[in-house]
């Protein structure tokens, strides 16, 4: 079997200009290619999830980058036996200026950008529930948190409308821990995606500060898609108007909303209350 290894000893290799370009969304755009950091991060993207009956993204790794002057565990070599690429080695001061985080763990694997489009052909009959709904998301930290609580409170999919961000930003693959890979997450457009669900019998709730409704007050262990807006605008009126109801979480202090990953996380254990009720 020939040697996968190479070893990169200066700061001006190429392949370390590359790797750390692709922290910059027109380079992923350009290469089609991003990058998963850290253990537990790249353990998932290559841990298919059997369980899940929607498919998760594909992930294709196409070469990994390894410091083992920064590995933090014993199982790092496991890892790296099971990714079948090319293997860049490189000392720790040069890791430390491709990677994206402060305390680096020594492994940055580099993969091809799935297409992320819902792949309705292969969910054509849906009885997961709930199903979660993020419009026009702006900030990558909150996406990768809310993709980890929706895991976290059994959310069967995800379904991402007119993102403002990139899927595939590092950031919302490491706040999501790596859950963007084992949870269905799709990028659609919202009217499609409504009309999808509402023909598969699903309600349809807006999570909306104005909303008519308190959360609690609905059965959520009927079929439910709940959807919720950016950071700074909300829902768009076309959100709410194809909803069949607007939810509210209740204010009692001079904040007019919470943030958006909590607010998402009240809503779905909720649901997970009242499903295991």
């Amino acid at each position: 079997m020939p040697n996968r290894k190479q070893y990169i000893t200066s700061f001006s290799n190429p392949k370390v200009k590359w790797v750390a370009g692709l922290k910059e969304k027109r380079n992923r755009d350009e290469e089609k290619k991003f990058f998963i950091e850290g253990y537990r991060e790249i353990k998932k993207a290559i841990t298919s999830n059997p369980s899940s009956p929607i498919p998760c993204l594909p992930v294709n790794i196409t070469s990994l980058f390894i410091s083992p002057e920064c590995f933090l565990g014993e199982n790092e070599e496991l890892l790296i036996q099971s990714v079948h690429c090319p293997i860049f080695e490189l000392p720790r001061k040069i890791f430390e200026k491709i990677s994206y985080r402060d305390r680096p763990d020594g492994l940055i694997a580099v993969a091809e950008t799935p297409d992320a489009t819902v792949p309705w052909e292969k969910i054509k009959s849906l009885e997961t529930n709930p199903v979660l709904i993020i419009e026009g998301v702006e900030k990558p930290g909150n996406l990768g948190t809310i993709l980890r609580t929706a895991e976290g409170a059994g959310v069967g999919l995800v379904i991402v409308t007119d993102p403002r961000i990139d899927l595939f930003n590092p950031n919302v693959v490491r706040a999501s821990t790596g859950t963007i890979f084992t949870l269905p997450v799709y990028i659609g457009e919202l009217k499609e995606v409504l009309t999808n669900f509402q023909t598969q019998g699903y309600k349809r709730y807006a999570v909306t500060p104005e909303g008519k409704s308190l959360y609690t007050s609905i059965n959520m262990k009927e079929k439910s898609v709940f959807l919720f807006g950016s950071e700074q605008y909300g829902l768009s009126l076309g959100a709410k108007e194809l909803s069949e109801d607007t939810l509210y979480l209740p204010m009692l202090g001079e904040a007019d909303s919470l943030n958006l990953a909590m607010s998402c996380g009240i809503v779905l254990y909720e649901s997970i209350r009242q499903r295991n009720k």
